[in-house]
Order: structure tokens, then sequence, then C-alpha cells
């Protein structure tokens, strides 16, 4: 792999971090003091699997712009609903009879129909996060811990994240993804209330939590969001 194929970015923090987006653009996140030397070994542990995830990209089909319009199929909890949208004074939105039912002053507008629909994303996206979070955070209040707070955030390059001003971040894409992946993503974050980095406590503490959580983050890993 040639240095031209990555970009390292420095930061305040403890490991190294591999990133590949969307558009193949691949990024190094490395401590400040991380050699030359440490990036490339890391670089080069990690070329089988970014090969992989290359390929898969590139024998992707390219994804069409939704239109928010009758019958075009969204996701939500890993399961895909046709739109049923219709005329009325006030919005609403629910999922009646295995369709994401959308009452709208205009149901031809996509603009506004694609608002609405964010909008109930991110109601439901609450909900279920915070259930999750009270679900498990009694295991780490024993341990001593605050809970952190909800924030359901728009993320382009990760699903979650904690922030040391006592905040969770969720990434609103995950109220798309099956529930056992959000589940894996809330845990993972809330092992950071004890490990802020991904050594070997960490994992153990995954393990304790998730005995499968390998398998949950190989799954997540693969998603394919529209």
């Amino acid at each position: 792999m040639k240095a031209t194929d990555y970009t390292v970015i420095r930061s305040r923090r403890r490991s190294l971090e591999l990133r590949l987006y969307p558009d193949s653009r691949i990024e190094v996140r490395v401590p400040l003091r991380a050699s030359a030397r440490e990036v490339e070994d890391f670089i080069a542990s990690k070329s089988a699997w970014l090969q992989s995830r290359l390929k898969g990209q590139q024998q992707r089909p390219p994804q069409m712009p939704l239109q928010y319009c009758q019958g075009e199929e969204h996701l939500f909890l890993g399961q895909r609903y046709p739109l049923s949208l219709s005329r009325a004074a006030r919005p609403t939105t629910a999922l009646q009879q295995g369709s994401l039912c959308m009452l709208n002053p205009q149901p031809d507008n996509p603009e506004r129909i694609a608002h609405q629909l964010d909008r109930w994303y991110r109601q439901q996206a609450d909900g279920v996060f915070n259930q999750l979070i009270d679900r498990h955070f009694p295991f780490f209040a024993i341990r001593g811990h605050s809970r952190p707070q909800l924030r359901v955030r728009s993320m382009k390059s990760r699903w979650g994240s904690l922030s040391s001003l006592g905040y969770i971040n969720l990434n609103l894409e995950l109220i798309k993804t099956p529930l056992h992946s959000i589940e894996y993503v809330v845990i993972h974050e809330l092992c950071h209330l004890e490990h802020m980095n991904h050594g070997p406590g960490f994992r153990a503490l995954m393990s304790q939590c998730l005995p499968d959580w390998r398998d949950r983050k190989r799954e997540l890993n693969e998603v394919l969001l529209r």
C-alpha cells in the first residue's frame, strides 16, 4: 500500500484507528507521538481486511438517491417498509400493517416527506436508544459510573462515541439497523466509561457484557444503509 493511499490524522488519542469511507477514502487516526514505523506496521496489519472491504465496495451497485415517494422502501430496525403517503391537515407517521404510513398536507412534496421521516426516525431513536442504555447501565452503575446523557446525532464516520463531558453520542442511522446491532454499539460506548481505549481491558469487559460482540460488530460493519 502506498503512502498516498491514506491520510494520517494525529490527535490526542491513545489508540490507532483505521477508517474507510463510502467514497473509498482511507484515514488513519493516530496518537500525536506515534512514529511513522508504528503507523506503517498498523496499516500492514490491517491490509487484508482493508483490501477485502475495498473490493466489496467496488462490487456494490451504486445507490440511487431517495425519492421519498409512494411505495419507496425505507429501513427501520433492520426491516424495509414501503412508504404509504396520504393527504391530511397535520403530519403524522406510524408503522401500520407493514407500511410506514405518513400523513402530510403535501404528500407529493419529497422535501417535506424527508423532513417528516427524519423527525420520526429521531423520535424512535431517542426511545429505543434510551431503553437500551437503561437496560444495561445498572451493571456500570454498580462499578461506580454515572449514566451518560444520550445525544442522537448524524455522524458520517462512526456509529457512536462517548464524551468526557458525560454524553453518549449515537448515530441516527443506527435506528435503521437490527436491534441487536444497536445493543452492541450501546454496550461498546458504555464500556468506554471504564476503558477509553480498545485494549485488552476493554475487550475483556465487552466479552463479559456481550459474549458475541465480535459477531455483532462484524455484522454491523457489513450493513449497507440507504
